[in-house]
């Protein structure tokens, strides 16, 4: 009688950002940023190490009867310690756990390498082979150009609010128009971030290209002082008061006067990317948020703010940063938020009870009352691999008061939440989302919700937004860049 045979599965979870790539999710793992078999020199193992985990495998398992293979990506830190995040195997065999086990004990992996450095964590792929009662591992390389092809498709909404009845009434007073990469010049269909600077100018990151759009055309807009190499993307994308733009790039921060490019040494300005970049209009202050803390460019000059010089910061792990309008600084953290006031007294808010506590704020804005709206992260979240965690975003009033929103006291349709930007024009709320598109919110009780299956928008995922300064409201997407504008 046969044995059960192993059987590879090729399904995969979309978004190379920090995402796992196989059915079968493992928590033992931390996975706030790495990046998918990147590097010049790519991560890998010792080969006397893995030979030996190989021959140990060989020697405890039957495998008797059995053929088939077992696909596992593996993320591997700077300092050369490894650990599974997802495999294939959905009937999770005892082989499949044992081959975990190894290798989660193997020591001395390699690290990838990009323009001389070592990255923080990248994942790589690793396939196990059972055949003729012999087991055999090696490493599977991604084609990631291939593999970011493969997902240029609309990602179909997944409403998690099963009570709310969306009526959407105000859909008909909106023209939606879609620019890509079949009815336009756009390079790339992958948008991630999005900036209008002084003249109305549109920055938009396309896969790993920096465009730029004029209403009609896209223009490739990359810096040319420095060699791509193997690999070169640009993160993050702001434009300041004095019409600069800023991109946070492989290995550097650069900006962009519009006459020449400016590459900024690691070394004098303390930092080499950042996760956002933020401009704070009233005060004139640029915010880099990095693994560094807040770093801030105003005049002329660089600043910094983190945790060695304020005892109150949660971690030097910055994901967002805002001035408000009564001066006082908002900041998420991966391990929780804190807020500096304007005498530069700061609140830890893991310390309180309010919303904030155990999550991260990713977006901010706030209204022309002193409202204050903000997107929200559970960054240790109780339940592991719960998609629709306990996150939505938060109100904060003028008397300090804090409410949140989820799908349990509310119409929004997912808790994951991107980006929320106020609209002064009609008092509403938009609110980006990565699994069920576009929310609008009129902050009494009308909940509407736009995606590719009931309007014009291409797509459910949808990165970040901005308006321009005419109101209209500008999406960066999975499927190319969106405007939304009153008809």
């Amino acid at each position: 009688m046969k044995r059960t045979i192993l059987i590879l599965s090729t399904a995969f979870a979309v978004n190379l950002n920090a995402q796992n790539l196989f059915p079968v999710k493992l928590d033992n793992c931390k996975t706030d940023k790495f990046c998918l078999d990147c590097g010049d020199v790519k991560a890998g193992y010792n080969e006397e190490d893995f030979l030996q985990l190989q021959n140990e495998l060989q020697e405890s398992l039957n495998l008797k009867g059995l053929k088939g293979a077992i696909k596992f990506q593996i993320l591997v830190d700077s300092k050369g310690k490894a650990c599974v995040l997802s495999h294939t195997d959905q009937l999770k065999n005892p082989i499949t756990l044992k081959i975990i086990e190894k290798l989660n004990k193997l020591k001395n992996w390699s690290p990838a390498i990009t323009a001389g450095k070592k990255e923080e964590k990248s994942s790589i792929n690793l396939i196990f082979t059972i055949n003729e009662n012999k087991i055999k591992g090696n490493v599977e390389r991604v084609d990631v150009k291939a593999f970011t092809k493969s997902f240029d498709r609309p990602a179909n909404p997944e409403i998690f609010n099963k009570t709310y009845n969306y009526k959407n009434e105000n859909l008909k007073n909106y023209k939606i128009t879609s620019w890509n990469s079949k009815n336009s010049n756009l390079p790339n269909n992958m948008n991630d971030h999005i900036a209008i600077d002084k003249s109305g100018l549109i920055w938009l990151t396309a896969d790993e290209s920096l465009v730029t759009f004029d209403g009609k055309d896209f223009k490739n807009a990359e810096q040319n002082i420095t060699d791509k190499g193997k690999f070169f993307s640009y993160y993050a994308l702001a434009s300041d008061n004095d019409n600069v733009k800023w991109v946070a790039a492989t290995n550097n921060i650069y900006s962009f006067d519009n006459d020449k490019w400016t590459k900024y040494d690691p070394k004098e300005i303390g930092i080499d990317g950042a996760y956002e970049i933020i401009n704070n209009p009233k005060t004139g202050e640029v915010f880099f948020c990095s693994d560094e803390g807040l770093t801030i460019f105003k005049n002329g000059q660089w600043s910094n703010i983190n945790k060695s010089k304020i005892k109150e910061f949660p971690s030097d792990r910055v994901t967002f940063a805002k001035r408000d309008s009564k001066n006082r600084i908002w900041i998420g953290t991966f391990s929780g938020t804190v807020m500096i006031d304007e005498n530069g007294k700061a609140t830890n808010f893991e310390n309180t009870s309010t919303v904030l506590k155990g999550k991260c704020i990713t977006s901010m804005d706030e209204d022309e009352n002193g409202n204050l709206y903000f997107t929200l992260y559970e960054f240790n979240s109780k339940e592991k691999g719960q998609v629709n965690r306990n996150e939505g975003f938060a109100i904060r009033n003028t008397d300090g008061t804090f409410k949140q929103y989820t799908t349990e006291n509310s119409g929004i349709p997912f808790n994951h939440t991107n980006c929320i930007l106020y609209d002064k024009t009609d008092k509403v709320v938009w609110i980006s989302t990565d699994r069920a598109g576009l929310i609008r919110y009129d902050l009494k009780d009308g909940w509407e919700n736009y995606h590719n299956q009931n309007s014009d928008i291409p797509t459910s995922y949808i990165s970040t937004m901005t308006f321009d300064e005419k109101g209209n409201l500008y999406l960066a997407t999975r499927q190319g860049l969106v405007k939304i504008e009153k008809k």
